[in-house]
Protein backbone atom coordinates (compact mmCIF):
# COMPACT_ATOMS: atom_id res chain seq x y z
CA UNK A 1 0.00 0.00 0.00
CA UNK A 2 0.96 3.36 -0.79
CA UNK A 3 3.24 5.25 2.08
CA UNK A 4 2.55 8.75 0.54
CA UNK A 5 0.82 11.30 2.48
CA UNK A 6 -0.35 14.74 1.00
CA UNK A 7 -1.50 17.83 2.02
CA UNK A 8 -4.53 19.39 1.63
CA UNK A 9 -3.29 22.12 -1.35
CA UNK A 10 -1.67 19.80 -3.26
CA UNK A 11 -1.97 19.55 -6.74
CA UNK A 12 -0.31 18.31 -10.25
CA UNK A 13 -0.77 21.56 -12.01
CA UNK A 14 -3.71 24.14 -12.44
CA UNK A 15 -6.34 23.46 -15.00
CA UNK A 16 -4.94 26.61 -17.43
CA UNK A 17 -1.62 26.25 -19.24
CA UNK A 18 -1.26 30.34 -18.76
CA UNK A 19 -0.87 29.89 -14.61
CA UNK A 20 0.46 25.67 -14.68
CA UNK A 21 4.04 25.96 -12.99
CA UNK A 22 3.94 22.46 -14.01
CA UNK A 23 3.68 22.63 -17.58
CA UNK A 24 7.69 23.17 -18.15
CA UNK A 25 8.55 20.23 -16.24
CA UNK A 26 6.12 17.59 -17.32
CA UNK A 27 4.67 18.65 -21.09
CA UNK A 28 4.11 15.52 -23.41
CA UNK A 29 5.29 15.97 -26.39
CA UNK A 30 3.44 14.38 -28.72
CA UNK A 31 3.35 13.60 -32.56
CA UNK A 32 1.36 17.28 -33.29
CA UNK A 33 4.14 18.86 -31.19
CA UNK A 34 6.71 17.75 -33.67
CA UNK A 35 5.41 17.92 -36.50
CA UNK A 36 4.15 21.48 -35.90
CA UNK A 37 8.44 22.19 -34.89
CA UNK A 38 9.48 20.38 -38.51
CA UNK A 39 9.51 23.35 -41.27
CA UNK A 40 10.76 20.85 -43.70
CA UNK A 41 9.16 22.07 -46.78
CA UNK A 42 9.74 19.03 -49.04
CA UNK A 43 7.60 16.11 -49.82
CA UNK A 44 9.05 13.72 -47.20
CA UNK A 45 7.01 15.97 -44.51
CA UNK A 46 3.57 15.68 -45.62
CA UNK A 47 2.60 17.76 -42.24
CA UNK A 48 3.84 21.09 -43.34
CA UNK A 49 0.80 22.64 -44.24
CA UNK A 50 -0.94 21.96 -41.07
CA UNK A 51 -1.32 25.06 -39.32
CA UNK A 52 -5.10 25.10 -37.37
CA UNK A 53 -4.70 23.83 -34.28
CA UNK A 54 -8.59 21.82 -33.31
CA UNK A 55 -9.21 20.37 -30.06
CA UNK A 56 -12.36 20.06 -27.50
CA UNK A 57 -12.17 21.95 -24.30
CA UNK A 58 -9.29 20.74 -22.16
CA UNK A 59 -7.78 19.17 -24.82
CA UNK A 60 -4.10 21.29 -24.15
CA UNK A 61 -4.27 23.24 -27.69
CA UNK A 62 -2.77 26.38 -25.39
CA UNK A 63 -0.26 24.16 -23.54
CA UNK A 64 1.05 23.18 -26.89
CA UNK A 65 1.18 26.68 -28.41
CA UNK A 66 3.03 27.43 -25.14
CA UNK A 67 5.08 24.79 -25.52
CA UNK A 68 5.87 25.85 -28.97
CA UNK A 69 6.94 29.34 -28.13
CA UNK A 70 9.50 28.56 -25.79
CA UNK A 71 11.19 25.80 -27.77
CA UNK A 72 14.31 26.36 -28.96
CA UNK A 73 13.71 25.76 -32.68
CA UNK A 74 11.43 28.81 -32.45
CA UNK A 75 13.73 31.62 -32.49
CA UNK A 76 11.36 34.49 -33.06
CA UNK A 77 7.02 34.23 -32.62
CA UNK A 78 4.52 36.99 -32.15
CA UNK A 79 1.29 36.54 -30.73
CA UNK A 80 -2.02 38.25 -31.74
CA UNK A 81 -5.08 39.03 -30.17
CA UNK A 82 -7.87 38.96 -32.09
CA UNK A 83 -10.37 40.30 -29.29
CA UNK A 84 -8.11 42.85 -29.05
CA UNK A 85 -7.45 43.81 -32.93
CA UNK A 86 -9.77 42.75 -35.62
CA UNK A 87 -12.77 41.89 -33.52
CA UNK A 88 -13.29 44.94 -31.01
CA UNK A 89 -13.38 47.10 -34.20
CA UNK A 90 -15.70 45.23 -36.45
CA UNK A 91 -17.98 44.51 -32.96
CA UNK A 92 -18.27 48.35 -32.51
CA UNK A 93 -18.05 49.94 -35.75
CA UNK A 94 -21.74 51.81 -36.15
CA UNK A 95 -20.67 51.70 -39.96
CA UNK A 96 -20.04 47.81 -40.67
CA UNK A 97 -22.83 47.18 -38.04
CA UNK A 98 -25.19 48.82 -40.21
CA UNK A 99 -23.98 46.87 -43.30
CA UNK A 100 -24.57 43.66 -40.90
CA UNK A 101 -27.92 44.80 -40.15
CA UNK A 102 -28.78 45.40 -43.68
CA UNK A 103 -27.54 41.57 -44.56
CA UNK A 104 -24.50 42.93 -46.51
CA UNK A 105 -22.18 40.00 -46.42
CA UNK A 106 -18.60 41.05 -45.37
CA UNK A 107 -16.90 38.07 -45.22
CA UNK A 108 -14.30 39.59 -47.85
CA UNK A 109 -13.79 42.24 -45.94
CA UNK A 110 -12.86 40.45 -42.93
CA UNK A 111 -10.87 38.44 -44.69
CA UNK A 112 -8.86 41.82 -45.93
CA UNK A 113 -8.52 42.95 -42.79
CA UNK A 114 -7.05 39.68 -41.03
CA UNK A 115 -4.59 40.08 -44.09
CA UNK A 116 -3.81 42.90 -43.22
CA UNK A 117 -2.65 42.19 -39.57
CA UNK A 118 -0.73 39.06 -40.39
CA UNK A 119 1.12 40.98 -42.78
CA UNK A 120 2.06 43.32 -40.10
CA UNK A 121 3.39 40.47 -38.08
CA UNK A 122 5.14 38.53 -41.11
CA UNK A 123 6.89 41.72 -42.17
CA UNK A 124 8.15 42.79 -38.90
CA UNK A 125 9.38 39.40 -38.27
CA UNK A 126 11.13 39.05 -41.61
CA UNK A 127 12.62 42.52 -41.82
CA UNK A 128 12.96 43.28 -38.41
CA UNK A 129 14.25 47.11 -38.98
CA UNK A 130 12.85 50.31 -39.25
CA UNK A 131 9.58 50.78 -40.67
CA UNK A 132 10.94 53.59 -42.94
CA UNK A 133 13.89 51.28 -44.47
CA UNK A 134 10.79 49.00 -45.23
CA UNK A 135 9.02 51.54 -47.22
CA UNK A 136 12.47 52.42 -48.95
CA UNK A 137 13.07 48.97 -50.03
CA UNK A 138 9.62 48.62 -51.09
CA UNK A 139 10.17 51.67 -53.32
CA UNK A 140 13.18 49.95 -54.24
CA UNK A 141 11.89 46.97 -55.49
CA UNK A 142 8.51 48.64 -57.74
CA UNK A 143 11.93 50.23 -59.61
CA UNK A 144 13.66 46.96 -60.05
CA UNK A 145 10.62 45.74 -62.15
CA UNK A 146 11.11 41.83 -61.19
CA UNK A 147 9.05 39.24 -62.80
CA UNK A 148 6.45 36.84 -60.32
CA UNK A 149 4.93 39.54 -58.65
CA UNK A 150 3.17 43.65 -59.42
CA UNK A 151 5.34 45.54 -57.00
CA UNK A 152 3.29 48.61 -58.23
CA UNK A 153 0.13 46.56 -56.80
CA UNK A 154 1.88 45.73 -53.18
CA UNK A 155 3.30 49.18 -52.96
CA UNK A 156 0.16 51.37 -53.83
CA UNK A 157 -1.44 49.47 -51.03
CA UNK A 158 1.71 50.48 -48.41
CA UNK A 159 1.39 53.90 -49.91
CA UNK A 160 -2.79 54.02 -49.15
CA UNK A 161 -2.19 53.33 -45.37
CA UNK A 162 1.54 54.41 -45.28
CA UNK A 163 0.78 56.68 -41.81
CA UNK A 164 -1.12 53.91 -40.08
CA UNK A 165 0.46 50.78 -41.75
CA UNK A 166 2.05 49.34 -38.61
CA UNK A 167 -0.43 50.34 -36.00
CA UNK A 168 -3.88 49.57 -34.74
CA UNK A 169 -4.89 52.62 -36.39
CA UNK A 170 -4.79 51.17 -39.55
CA UNK A 171 -8.30 48.85 -38.98
CA UNK A 172 -10.22 51.99 -38.48
CA UNK A 173 -8.49 53.98 -41.98
CA UNK A 174 -9.19 50.37 -43.87
CA UNK A 175 -12.61 50.59 -42.80
CA UNK A 176 -13.06 54.47 -43.43
CA UNK A 177 -11.43 54.53 -46.68
CA UNK A 178 -14.55 51.47 -47.64
CA UNK A 179 -17.23 53.88 -46.51
CA UNK A 180 -15.96 56.40 -48.52
CA UNK A 181 -15.55 54.56 -51.52
CA UNK A 182 -18.65 53.15 -51.41
CA UNK A 183 -20.83 56.39 -51.08
CA UNK A 184 -18.38 57.68 -54.08
CA UNK A 185 -19.76 54.41 -56.11
CA UNK A 186 -23.00 54.18 -54.77
CA UNK A 187 -23.68 57.80 -54.51
CA UNK A 188 -24.78 57.25 -51.04
CA UNK A 189 -23.48 59.86 -47.93
CA UNK A 190 -22.80 57.77 -45.18
CA UNK A 191 -25.69 58.14 -43.16
CA UNK A 192 -27.75 56.53 -46.25
CA UNK A 193 -25.51 53.42 -46.64
CA UNK A 194 -26.16 52.86 -42.94
CA UNK A 195 -30.12 53.67 -43.48
CA UNK A 196 -32.59 51.16 -44.32
CA UNK A 197 -33.10 50.77 -48.16
CA UNK A 198 -34.62 49.26 -51.13
CA UNK A 199 -33.71 45.73 -51.74
CA UNK A 200 -31.86 46.97 -54.96
CA UNK A 201 -30.40 49.47 -52.77
CA UNK A 202 -28.93 46.71 -50.49
CA UNK A 203 -27.81 44.90 -53.41
CA UNK A 204 -25.88 48.00 -55.04
CA UNK A 205 -24.10 48.34 -52.11
CA UNK A 206 -23.32 44.17 -51.63
CA UNK A 207 -21.66 44.45 -55.01
CA UNK A 208 -19.27 47.74 -54.85
CA UNK A 209 -18.39 46.12 -51.27
CA UNK A 210 -17.48 42.83 -52.47
CA UNK A 211 -15.69 45.07 -55.87
CA UNK A 212 -14.07 47.59 -53.58
CA UNK A 213 -12.37 45.22 -51.41
CA UNK A 214 -11.32 42.41 -53.93
CA UNK A 215 -9.59 45.04 -56.04
CA UNK A 216 -8.52 47.37 -54.09
CA UNK A 217 -6.96 45.30 -51.06
CA UNK A 218 -7.15 41.56 -51.05
CA UNK A 219 -5.85 41.96 -55.07
CA UNK A 220 -2.88 43.84 -53.31
CA UNK A 221 -2.07 42.41 -50.47
CA UNK A 222 -1.79 39.11 -52.36
CA UNK A 223 0.68 40.96 -54.50
CA UNK A 224 2.64 42.15 -51.59
CA UNK A 225 2.46 38.55 -50.03
CA UNK A 226 4.53 37.83 -53.18
CA UNK A 227 6.52 40.31 -52.69
CA UNK A 228 7.26 38.98 -49.12
CA UNK A 229 7.79 35.52 -50.48
CA UNK A 230 10.32 36.46 -53.22
CA UNK A 231 12.47 39.42 -51.59
CA UNK A 232 12.21 39.19 -47.74
CA UNK A 233 11.52 35.29 -46.58
CA UNK A 234 14.46 32.42 -47.28
CA UNK A 235 13.50 28.64 -45.99
CA UNK A 236 17.12 28.79 -44.13
CA UNK A 237 15.93 31.78 -41.97
CA UNK A 238 15.62 31.57 -38.54
CA UNK A 239 11.72 29.18 -37.73
CA UNK A 240 9.39 32.06 -36.85
CA UNK A 241 5.81 31.40 -35.56
CA UNK A 242 2.56 33.85 -35.16
CA UNK A 243 -0.09 31.97 -32.73
CA UNK A 244 -3.67 33.00 -32.37
CA UNK A 245 -5.41 31.33 -29.48
CA UNK A 246 -8.18 33.34 -28.22
CA UNK A 247 -10.73 32.31 -30.48
CA UNK A 248 -12.51 30.29 -27.73
CA UNK A 249 -13.15 33.39 -25.45
CA UNK A 250 -16.63 34.31 -24.01
CA UNK A 251 -16.01 37.91 -25.95
CA UNK A 252 -16.80 35.36 -29.16
CA UNK A 253 -19.45 33.08 -28.48
CA UNK A 254 -22.58 35.02 -27.83
CA UNK A 255 -21.41 37.62 -31.07
CA UNK A 256 -23.66 36.66 -34.21
CA UNK A 257 -20.71 37.30 -36.43
CA UNK A 258 -18.35 34.97 -34.63
CA UNK A 259 -18.38 32.16 -37.80
CA UNK A 260 -17.93 34.62 -40.30
CA UNK A 261 -15.16 36.43 -38.33
CA UNK A 262 -13.39 33.15 -37.62
CA UNK A 263 -13.87 31.54 -41.13
CA UNK A 264 -12.50 34.59 -42.60
CA UNK A 265 -9.00 33.81 -40.75
CA UNK A 266 -9.08 30.41 -41.81
CA UNK A 267 -9.05 32.07 -45.94
CA UNK A 268 -6.92 35.07 -44.73
CA UNK A 269 -3.91 32.75 -43.55
CA UNK A 270 -3.78 30.10 -46.04
CA UNK A 271 -2.36 32.90 -48.35
CA UNK A 272 0.52 32.93 -46.00
CA UNK A 273 1.42 28.87 -46.69
CA UNK A 274 4.20 29.83 -49.37
CA UNK A 275 6.29 32.13 -47.17
CA UNK A 276 8.31 28.70 -46.07
CA UNK A 277 9.98 30.16 -42.99
CA UNK A 278 6.67 31.92 -41.30
CA UNK A 279 3.93 29.64 -39.42
CA UNK A 280 0.54 31.07 -38.52
CA UNK A 281 -1.08 28.86 -35.98
CA UNK A 282 -4.26 28.95 -35.39
CA UNK A 283 -6.15 27.09 -32.18
CA UNK A 284 -9.60 26.48 -32.41
CA UNK A 285 -11.90 24.66 -30.44
CA UNK A 286 -13.98 21.93 -31.85
CA UNK A 287 -17.14 22.86 -31.51
CA UNK A 288 -16.40 26.22 -32.59
CA UNK A 289 -15.15 25.11 -36.23
CA UNK A 290 -18.11 22.52 -36.41
CA UNK A 291 -20.14 25.17 -35.98
CA UNK A 292 -18.55 27.03 -39.23
CA UNK A 293 -18.95 23.92 -41.30
CA UNK A 294 -22.94 23.52 -40.23
CA UNK A 295 -23.03 26.68 -41.39
CA UNK A 296 -21.81 25.98 -44.55
CA UNK A 297 -18.80 28.79 -44.35
CA UNK A 298 -16.26 26.20 -45.51
CA UNK A 299 -16.12 22.60 -46.75
CA UNK A 300 -14.44 20.37 -44.56
CA UNK A 301 -12.24 18.27 -47.24
CA UNK A 302 -10.65 21.81 -48.33
CA UNK A 303 -8.93 22.00 -44.63
CA UNK A 304 -7.95 18.34 -44.13
CA UNK A 305 -4.10 19.24 -45.33
CA UNK A 306 -4.26 22.56 -42.95
CA UNK A 307 -5.70 20.90 -39.50
CA UNK A 308 -3.80 19.32 -37.25
CA UNK A 309 -6.42 17.46 -34.56
CA UNK A 310 -5.40 17.14 -31.17
CA UNK A 311 -6.94 13.50 -29.37
CA UNK A 312 -5.13 11.64 -26.49
CA UNK A 313 -5.08 7.51 -26.09
CA UNK A 314 -5.22 6.05 -22.64
CA UNK A 315 -1.11 5.44 -22.64
CA UNK A 316 -0.09 9.03 -23.25
CA UNK A 317 -2.94 10.29 -20.57
CA UNK A 318 -1.44 7.77 -18.06
CA UNK A 319 2.23 9.22 -19.04
CA UNK A 320 0.90 12.76 -18.31
CA UNK A 321 -0.37 11.69 -14.90
CA UNK A 322 3.04 9.86 -14.26
CA UNK A 323 4.75 12.89 -15.65
CA UNK A 324 3.03 15.31 -12.94
CA UNK A 325 2.75 12.59 -9.91
CA UNK A 326 6.23 12.18 -9.97
CA UNK A 327 7.01 15.76 -10.29
CA UNK A 328 5.06 16.34 -7.19
CA UNK A 329 6.28 13.76 -5.00
CA UNK A 330 9.69 14.93 -5.63
CA UNK A 331 8.94 18.63 -4.39
CA UNK A 332 6.95 17.36 -1.54
CA UNK A 333 9.75 14.27 -0.65
CA UNK A 334 12.62 15.36 -2.25
CA UNK A 335 12.61 11.52 -3.64
CA UNK A 336 15.33 10.32 -5.92
CA UNK A 337 13.40 7.23 -7.52
CA UNK A 338 10.88 7.81 -10.23
CA UNK A 339 7.20 7.63 -8.89
CA UNK A 340 4.16 6.56 -11.25
CA UNK A 341 0.25 7.10 -11.17
CA UNK A 342 0.24 3.68 -9.68
CA UNK A 343 2.92 4.18 -6.83
CA UNK A 344 0.33 6.58 -5.40
CA UNK A 345 -3.51 4.91 -6.13
CA UNK A 346 -2.42 1.63 -5.98
CA UNK A 347 -5.41 0.50 -4.52
CA UNK A 348 -8.57 -0.46 -6.20
CA UNK A 349 -11.91 1.36 -6.96
CA UNK A 350 -15.12 -1.09 -7.19
CA UNK A 351 -12.76 -3.52 -8.11
CA UNK A 352 -11.25 -1.86 -10.61
CA UNK A 353 -7.11 -0.28 -10.59
CA UNK A 354 -8.16 2.98 -9.25
CA UNK A 355 -5.89 4.73 -12.26
CA UNK A 356 -8.13 2.75 -14.76
CA UNK A 357 -11.09 4.23 -12.72
CA UNK A 358 -10.14 7.63 -13.10
CA UNK A 359 -9.00 7.66 -16.53
CA UNK A 360 -12.54 5.77 -17.53
CA UNK A 361 -14.17 8.88 -16.27
CA UNK A 362 -12.37 11.28 -18.18
CA UNK A 363 -12.83 12.46 -21.66
CA UNK A 364 -9.74 11.56 -22.59
CA UNK A 365 -7.92 15.03 -22.36
CA UNK A 366 -5.21 16.33 -20.02
CA UNK A 367 -7.38 18.73 -18.43
CA UNK A 368 -9.77 16.28 -17.27
CA UNK A 369 -7.12 13.59 -15.97
CA UNK A 370 -5.50 17.13 -14.03
CA UNK A 371 -8.54 18.00 -12.40
CA UNK A 372 -9.92 14.13 -11.31
CA UNK A 373 -6.56 13.86 -9.60
CA UNK A 374 -6.83 17.43 -8.01
CA UNK A 375 -9.56 16.79 -6.30
CA UNK A 376 -8.70 13.11 -4.92
CA UNK A 377 -5.27 15.69 -3.63
CA UNK A 378 -7.83 18.06 -2.42
CA UNK A 379 -9.24 15.07 0.71
CA UNK A 380 -6.28 15.04 1.68
CA UNK A 381 -5.35 16.78 4.94
CA UNK A 382 -1.78 15.50 5.42
CA UNK A 383 -2.52 12.18 7.72
CA UNK A 384 -5.09 10.35 6.05
CA UNK A 385 -3.49 8.03 2.82
CA UNK A 386 -5.37 8.10 -0.78
CA UNK A 387 -7.94 5.64 -0.52
CA UNK A 388 -11.11 4.08 -2.57
CA UNK A 389 -13.46 6.63 -0.29
CA UNK A 390 -11.54 9.47 -1.05
CA UNK A 391 -11.85 8.84 -5.25
CA UNK A 392 -15.54 8.08 -4.71
CA UNK A 393 -16.26 11.04 -3.42
CA UNK A 394 -14.01 13.41 -5.74
CA UNK A 395 -15.54 11.73 -8.24
CA UNK A 396 -18.85 13.56 -7.71
CA UNK A 397 -17.60 16.82 -7.26
CA UNK A 398 -15.18 16.18 -10.48
CA UNK A 399 -18.70 15.02 -12.32
CA UNK A 400 -20.43 18.21 -10.92
CA UNK A 401 -17.10 20.25 -12.84
CA UNK A 402 -17.28 18.55 -15.69
CA UNK A 403 -21.31 18.20 -16.27
CA UNK A 404 -20.47 22.44 -15.96
CA UNK A 405 -17.85 22.83 -18.62
CA UNK A 406 -19.83 20.70 -21.15
CA UNK A 407 -22.79 22.78 -20.83
CA UNK A 408 -20.27 26.05 -21.27
CA UNK A 409 -18.67 24.10 -24.27
CA UNK A 410 -21.99 23.63 -25.95
CA UNK A 411 -24.51 26.37 -24.97
CA UNK A 412 -23.20 28.21 -28.06
CA UNK A 413 -24.60 25.61 -30.55
CA UNK A 414 -26.86 23.68 -28.01
CA UNK A 415 -28.72 26.23 -26.13
CA UNK A 416 -30.60 23.50 -24.55
CA UNK A 417 -27.78 21.38 -23.58
CA UNK A 418 -28.15 21.32 -20.07
CA UNK A 419 -31.46 19.30 -20.48
CA UNK A 420 -29.82 17.08 -22.95
CA UNK A 421 -27.55 16.29 -20.05
CA UNK A 422 -30.06 16.16 -17.49
CA UNK A 423 -32.56 13.76 -20.07
CA UNK A 424 -29.61 10.90 -19.83
CA UNK A 425 -30.54 10.42 -16.31
CA UNK A 426 -34.14 8.44 -17.70
CA UNK A 427 -31.39 6.16 -19.25
CA UNK A 428 -31.32 3.07 -16.89
CA UNK A 429 -28.82 0.83 -18.53
CA UNK A 430 -25.27 1.76 -19.32
CA UNK A 431 -24.87 0.14 -22.47
CA UNK A 432 -28.00 -0.20 -24.70
CA UNK A 433 -29.09 -0.06 -27.99
CA UNK A 434 -32.14 1.98 -29.46
CA UNK A 435 -34.05 -1.18 -29.93
CA UNK A 436 -33.15 -2.29 -26.13
CA UNK A 437 -34.36 0.35 -24.89
CA UNK A 438 -37.31 -0.14 -23.06
CA UNK A 439 -40.54 2.42 -24.42
CA UNK A 440 -41.01 3.83 -21.36
CA UNK A 441 -37.07 5.21 -20.71
CA UNK A 442 -37.11 6.80 -24.49
CA UNK A 443 -40.01 8.17 -23.48
CA UNK A 444 -39.76 9.72 -20.13
CA UNK A 445 -36.04 11.03 -21.22
CA UNK A 446 -38.10 12.77 -24.13
CA UNK A 447 -40.85 14.12 -21.80
CA UNK A 448 -38.24 15.59 -19.26
CA UNK A 449 -37.36 17.70 -22.44
CA UNK A 450 -41.38 18.46 -23.33
CA UNK A 451 -41.51 19.35 -19.32
CA UNK A 452 -38.62 21.86 -19.44
CA UNK A 453 -40.11 23.43 -22.13
CA UNK A 454 -43.25 24.56 -23.27
CA UNK A 455 -42.57 26.42 -25.80
CA UNK A 456 -40.02 26.24 -29.04
CA UNK A 457 -38.41 29.16 -31.32
CA UNK A 458 -35.65 25.99 -32.15
CA UNK A 459 -36.88 23.80 -35.07
CA UNK A 460 -33.50 21.01 -34.35
CA UNK A 461 -34.53 21.54 -30.75
CA UNK A 462 -38.05 20.22 -31.42
CA UNK A 463 -36.94 17.55 -33.49
CA UNK A 464 -34.80 16.43 -30.55
CA UNK A 465 -38.05 16.45 -27.99
CA UNK A 466 -40.23 14.59 -30.06
CA UNK A 467 -37.46 12.23 -31.76
CA UNK A 468 -35.36 9.66 -29.52
CA UNK A 469 -32.60 9.23 -32.27
CA UNK A 470 -31.85 12.65 -32.43
CA UNK A 471 -31.87 13.52 -28.89
CA UNK A 472 -29.09 10.36 -28.88
CA UNK A 473 -27.48 12.28 -31.92
CA UNK A 474 -26.18 15.14 -29.54
CA UNK A 475 -25.69 13.24 -26.58
CA UNK A 476 -22.69 11.16 -29.19
CA UNK A 477 -21.80 14.74 -30.36
CA UNK A 478 -21.00 16.52 -27.20
CA UNK A 479 -19.19 12.81 -25.67
CA UNK A 480 -21.60 11.61 -22.96
CA UNK A 481 -22.97 8.47 -25.18
CA UNK A 482 -20.24 6.54 -27.04
CA UNK A 483 -20.32 3.86 -29.80
CA UNK A 484 -19.83 -0.14 -27.43
CA UNK A 485 -17.73 -1.59 -30.63
CA UNK A 486 -16.55 -4.29 -28.05
CA UNK A 487 -15.18 -4.85 -24.84
CA UNK A 488 -11.88 -3.14 -25.76
CA UNK A 489 -13.09 -0.35 -28.41
CA UNK A 490 -15.33 2.27 -27.29
CA UNK A 491 -16.20 4.92 -29.93
CA UNK A 492 -16.22 8.52 -28.82
CA UNK A 493 -17.11 11.68 -30.90
CA UNK A 494 -14.01 13.16 -32.10
CA UNK A 495 -13.19 15.18 -34.76
CA UNK A 496 -12.93 12.87 -37.30
CA UNK A 497 -15.96 11.51 -36.55
CA UNK A 498 -18.37 14.04 -34.45
CA UNK A 499 -21.69 13.21 -35.34
CA UNK A 500 -23.57 9.97 -35.49
CA UNK A 501 -24.25 8.52 -39.63
CA UNK A 502 -27.80 7.18 -40.02
CA UNK A 503 -25.71 3.74 -40.40
CA UNK A 504 -24.73 4.14 -36.66
CA UNK A 505 -28.24 4.15 -35.10
CA UNK A 506 -28.75 0.38 -35.27
CA UNK A 507 -25.74 0.08 -33.09
CA UNK A 508 -24.80 -0.68 -29.59
CA UNK A 509 -24.29 2.68 -27.23
CA UNK A 510 -22.13 3.19 -23.91
CA UNK A 511 -23.22 5.88 -21.62
CA UNK A 512 -19.89 7.40 -20.56
CA UNK A 513 -18.83 5.84 -16.80
CA UNK A 514 -18.52 9.70 -15.57
CA UNK A 515 -22.14 10.07 -17.05
CA UNK A 516 -24.36 6.87 -16.07
CA UNK A 517 -25.42 7.80 -12.97
CA UNK A 518 -27.97 5.09 -12.03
Amino acid sequence: MSTYRFRKNAEIGKLEAETDSYLDFCFYETDVYKGILNFDSSEKNPDFTKRIIVGRTGSGKTALLKQILKDNAIKVHETIEAENTVFEHINNNVFISSLIEKGIDLRVFYKSLWLHILLVNVINQLHRSSYSSFFEKMANIVTLGRKGYNATLANEYIDKFKDNFFNDDVIEEITNKVQAELSAKTGFSGSELAAKGSEANTQKIQRETSSYVSKELIRKQKELIKVLKSEFSNEKQIRIVISIDDLDKSWLSSSEIRYDFINALLEAFRELLDIKSVKVLISIRTDIIMGIYKNSLRQEEKDQSLIYPISWNRKEINAILDKRINHLVKNQYQAAVNVTMDDVFDFKVFGQSATDYIIDRTMLRPRDAISFVNQCLSKCDGDVKLNENIVIEAEEEFYSLRKQALIKEWLSIYPHVKDYLDALAYIGHQKFSISSLSAQESKNALNYLLDKNSAYADEEHNSRVLDFEELLKVWFAIGVVGIDKSEHIKIYSSFEKPYLDITDLRKDFLIHPLFFRA
